[in-house]
C-alpha cells in the first residue's frame, strides 16, 4: 500500500500490546479528542502515540490536526489502523514523495532535454506585470494525488462528522491571519492546505480564499477538537518548546530568523497546551523539521511521550472486548473505486482542452482507475506549464464526476533559467561557462514552443530555436532555428599547448521530426550558415579558414535514464550524422558521424556508471570539426581536450558509494568513487588500432548539489602523466563530443 499522500499523512500506531485491565465502561465513558499538532518531520512521533493509545486499549473519538497532525489525523479519520500507517510511513520514499517532477523516465522526450545543459531548477517568469518568481520551492505535486484511497477525494463532502471518526483540519488565511477550521468539502484539499508551509509549498485556495499551514495561528488545535464535543482532549505538541534551542547554535542569519519563528509560533501554542486534559511534550531535541531519515526514532519517541502519561490516561482504557466493538464500530469508509458519470475539465491555461484530454484514457461510464488517472495527471503536469494539476470526485447520485483542474505555473508566459558550470586540473586553464534559457511554452493550441539560450564564458553564443508541433499528439514536429556560436580551442603536441585558434559558426537550419512514444526522437533536416577558424596564439598550426556551410543533419536519440546529472539508473544514447554537400552550397564534400551510450544501475549505497563515446569522418574535414578527447571519465588523466582527429573512440566505467547527506530534495549528496576508461583520437578511421589505446583512472570525491554536481579528484593516464580536477556543473550523461 503506497499511499504517497502517507508522504505525510501515513503516521499513525504499530508494535506489541501492553496489557492492562480497562477501567472504563463503553457506555459510560467521556469522549475523548486528540489533537495532533504541527511539526513537520518531527509530526512522525504522532505515528508512535496513536500506536500506544491502540496498545492501552484507549479509543479516540475526535481528531484534530494542524499540519503534520492533519495528514496522520486524516488517514485515522477515514479509518486505517495505526499499524497501517506505521508501515507506510516506514515504506515511504521521502525524497521521491517531496520531489514535484514525475519520473524523468516517463517525460517526453522534449522536456528530457531541459536537464541537458548546466541549468539550475529555479524559474523566474517575464509577464505583462514584471518579474514574477516561484511561490513555493515545491508545488507538492506528488502529494495532490498519492493517495489512492477513493475515500480521501470521496469522503467529507456532506461533512467531515460523516467520517468513521469525526475530523477537523486547520489552515490559516494568508490575507486576514485568521484561523481557518476545515470541517467539509475535498478532504485532500483541507489536509494540503493545513500542512502548506509558506515557502515550501503553495497556499491551497478553498472557497475563494489562499490557505496556508495552520501552525501560523494553531500549532496544537485543542480547543478545536474541544469545540467538536470532546469531553477529554489529548495534545501531542512535536514542535518546539523553550529549551530545545540547543547550546552550540550559531547566532548568524539564518539562525537568528529561525528562532524567531520557533517564538512567535509558541505564543500561540501556550494557551492551547493550557485548555487540554494531558499534555504530551514529545522530546525530539535531534531531529530537524525537514530530517525525515529518523521515521523509527519519531515513532518511538511518540511512544515514549504516551507512557509518561499512564497516571491520567489508564483510566480512559476500555476492556480488551469493549475496545473490540468500538474499532469494529468505527469501520473504514468505503474503498471500492466510483463508477464516472462525467469529466469535467477547468481549465484556465493557456494548453488546448484537447491536448490535456487526450492525455487521459478513461470516459465516462468507467469505474475510477486511480493508477490509469495518476499517470494521466502526471502526464500533463509533464508539459512543464503546470504548477499543478489536481483533481476532485463531485458526487453525482450513486456515481461521481470527475473533475480536472490544472493551475498554470505564476511565472508564465516567458520563463528565465540560469546555469553555470566550470572545469579545470592542473595541466591546463579553466574554463567557466553560464547559460541563460528563455522559453515561451505553449505559443497555440499544438503546443509551440520558442527555446533561446544565450551562453557566455568560454564558449558564447546564441541559439534560437522555433518547435512546432503538427498534431495534438504532438508525435510529428518542425524545428527551424538559428544560432551562433565562438569558442576557443587550444592544440597540444601531446603535453604542451603550442597554440591556440577561436573557431566562428552562425547560421541556420530546418529539421523535421519524429518523437518515437517519450522514449526517442528522430530528427532530420537541412542546415546553411558560415563558419571560421583562425590562430589566436602561438606557432601557426592551423590555416584560417571562411567556409560557407550547407549540410544534411541526422540525429536519433533515446533517453531512460533516472536523472541526467548524476544517473542512478537507465541508459541513454543517440547516434548522429553531419553530411557536408557541395550542392547545398558548403565549400567542403564531407561525412561526420559520432555517437555515444551512457548507463547506470545502483545497489544500495553503490551505484555503478558507464559510457561510450565513438566517431569517424570520410572526406576533407575542416581541422574545426575535429573530435576531442581528455578529461575526467573523457579520457581521465589526459588533458581536457587535448586529443584531436578525424576519429575518436573510448569506453569507461566507475562506482560511487554514497557516504553523507539528508534523502530531500535539494539536500547535498556526498559520494566518492572511482573511475577506469580507454580510448584515443586518430586521423582517420581505418587508423584505429586496439593496442594505440591510453588507459586512464581517477578516485574523486562528488557532490550532488541544487545547482548540480561538484566534483575534485586525481586521475592518472598510460602517459605517465596525473592531474588534480575540480569541476562544477558537468553532467555525466552529457557526451565530450556533441
Amino acid at each position: 500500500m503506497h499511499r504517497i499522500f502517507a508522504f505525510l499523512a501515513l503516521l499513525a500506531l504499530a508494535t506489541p500490546a501492553f496489557a492492562n485491565e480497562g477501567v472504563s465502561s463503553e457506555h459510560q465513558r467521556p469522549t475523548i479528542g486528540i489533537a495532533l499538532g504541527g511539526g513537520g518531520a518531527r509530526g512522525l512521533a504522532h505515528v508512535g502515540v496513536l500506536l500506544r493509545l491502540d496498545e492501552l486499549r484507549i479509543p479516540v473519538d475526535r481528531v484534530a490536526g494542524t499540519s503534520m497532525g492533519a495528514v496522520v489525523g486524516a488517514m485515522f479519520a477515514l479509518g486505517f489502523t495505526p499499524q497501517e500507517i506505521e508501515q507506510d510511513v516506514l515504506d515511504v520514499d521521502w525524497r521521491q514523495l517531496m520531489t514535484d517532477r514525475p519520473d524523468r523516465r516517463q517525460l517526453s522526450f522534449r522536456r528530457k532535454t531541459d536537464d541537458r545543459d548546466n541549468i539550475w531548477p529555479f524559474e523566474v517568469g517575464l509577464t505583462s506585470t514584471g518579474l514574477a518568481l516561484q511561490r513555493s520551492l515545491l508545488a507538492g505535486q506528488r502529494l495532490s494525488h498519492a493517495l489512492k484511497a477513493p475515500g480521501l477525494y470521496t469522503a467529507g463532502y456532506t461533512g467531515f462528522d460523516s467520517l468513521p471518526i469525526p475530523y477537523r483540519a486547520v489552515a490559516t488565511d494568508l490575507v486576514t491571519g485568521e484561523a481557518v477550521i476545515l470541517d467539509q468539502g475535498n478532504l485532500m484539499r483541507a489536509v494540503r492546505a493545513s500542512m502548506a508551509a509558506p515557502g515550501a509549498f503553495p497556499p491551497e485556495r478553498i472557497d475563494d480564499r489562499e490557505l496556508v499551514d495552520g501552525y501560523l495561528r494553531t500549532m496544537v488545535p485543542v480547543e478545536c477538537a474541544r469545540d467538536m464535543g470532546s469531553d477529554k482532549v489529548i495534545a501531542v505538541h512535536v514542535g518546539w518548546a523553550p529549551g530545545d534551542t540547543p547550546d552550540s547554535t550559531k547566532w548568524d542569519l539564518p539562525g537568528i530568523i529561525l528562532q524567531s519563528n520557533y517564538l512567535l509560533t509558541w505564543s500561540n501554542v501556550v494557551p492551547e497546551l493550557a485548555a487540554a486534559d494531558v499534555v504530551m511534550n514529545v522530546s525530539l531535541p535531534d531531529v530537524q523539521l525537514i530530517d525525515f531519515s529518523q521515521t523509527e526514532h519519531a515513532i518511538a519517541a511518540g511512544r515514549a511521550a504516551v507512557d509518561a502519561h499512564l497516571d491520567v490516561l489508564l483510566p480512559l482504557a476500555l476492556s480488551e472486548a469493549e475496545y473490540a466493538r468500538w474499532r469494529v464500530g468505527v469501520g473504514r469508509w468505503r474503498t471500492e473505486s466510483p463508477v464516472i458519470s462525467a469529466i469535467r475539465l477547468e481549465n484556465p491555461t493557456m494548453v488546448s482542452d484537447r491536448t490535456i484530454a487526450d492525455l487521459f484514457t478513461q470516459v465516462a461510464g468507467d469505474t475510477l482507475d486511480f493508477k490509469a488517472l495518476s499517470r494521466g495527471l502526471d502526464e500533463v503536469y509533464s508539459l512543464g506549464v503546470f504548477e499543478s494539476v489536481d483533481f476532485s470526485l463531485e458526487q453525482d447520485g450513486p456515481a461521481s464526476a470527475l473533475v480536472i483542474e490544472p493551475v498554470a505555473k505564476p511565472t508564465l508566459p516567458w520563463i528565465l533559467r540560469f546555469g553555470a558550470s566550470y572545469r579545470m586540473n592542473y595541466q591546463n586553464r579553466g574554463q567557466l561557462q553560464f547559460l541563460t534559457r528563455l522559453v515561451r511554452y505553449e505559443i497555440n493550441s499544438l503546443g509551440a514552443e520558442l527555446r533561446t539560450d544565450l551562453a557566455l564564458g568560454s564558449t558564447y553564443g546564441l541559439t534560437c530555436e522555433f518547435y512546432q508541433p503538427l498534431e495534438h499528439s504532438r508525435t510529428l514536429f518542425v524545428a527551424p532555428a538559428v544560432a551562433f556560436k565562438s569558442h576557443r580551442e587550444s592544440i597540444y603536441d601531446g603535453t604542451y599547448r603550442t597554440s591556440e585558434y577561436r573557431a566562428d559558426t552562425w547560421g541556420g537550419r530546418l529539421d523535421l521530426g519524429l518523437n518515437l512514444g517519450r522514449v526517442a526522437e528522430l530528427r532530420g533536416g537541412v542546415g546553411l550558415g558560415r563558419a571560421s577558424a583562425e590562430n589566436r596564439a602561438g606557432v601557426q598550426q592551423s590555416p584560417t579558414r571562411h567556409d560557407d556551410v550547407g549540410s544534411l543533419t541526422f540525429s536519433l536519440g533515446f533517453d531512460l535514464l533516472d536523472h541526467f546529472a548524476i544517473p542512478r539508473d537507465g541508459i541513454a544514447g543517440s547516434i548522429h550524422a553531419w553530411l557536408a554537400r557541395p550542392e547545398l552550397g558548403d565549400d567542403l564534400d564531407y561525412s561526420r558521424y559520432w555517437g555515444h551510450l551512457v548507463g547506470a544501475t545502483t545497489a544500495g549505497e553503490w551505484t555503478i556508471h558507464y559510457r561510450a563515446q565513438a566517431g569517424g569522418s570520410e572526406g576533407q574535414m575542416p581541422y574545426y570539426r575535429e573530435f576531442r578527447l581528455g578529461g575526467l571519465r573523457d579520457l581521465t588523466g589526459i588533458i581536457d581536450g587535448s586529443l584531436r582527429g578525424g576519429a575518436f573512440g573510448m569506453a569507461g566505467a566507475g562506482v560511487l558509494k554514497h557516504v553523507a547527506g539528508l534523502n530531500l530534495p535539494y539536500a547535498t549528496q556526498w559520494y566518492v568513487g572511482g573511475w577506469i576508461d580507454a580510448g584515443n583520437t586518430w586521423e582517420k578511421t581505418e587508423d584505429a588500432r586496439l593496442h594505440d589505446l591510453y588507459l586512464g583512472g581517477a578516485l574523486t570525491l562528488l557532490l550532488e548539489t541544487a545547482m548540480g554536481p561538484a566534483e575534485v579528484g586525481y586521475g592518472y593516464s598510460s602517459t605517465g602523466r596525473g592531474t588534480f580536477y575540480l569541476q562544477a556543473g558537468i553532467h555525466f550523461a552529457q557526451p565530450f563530443n556533441r
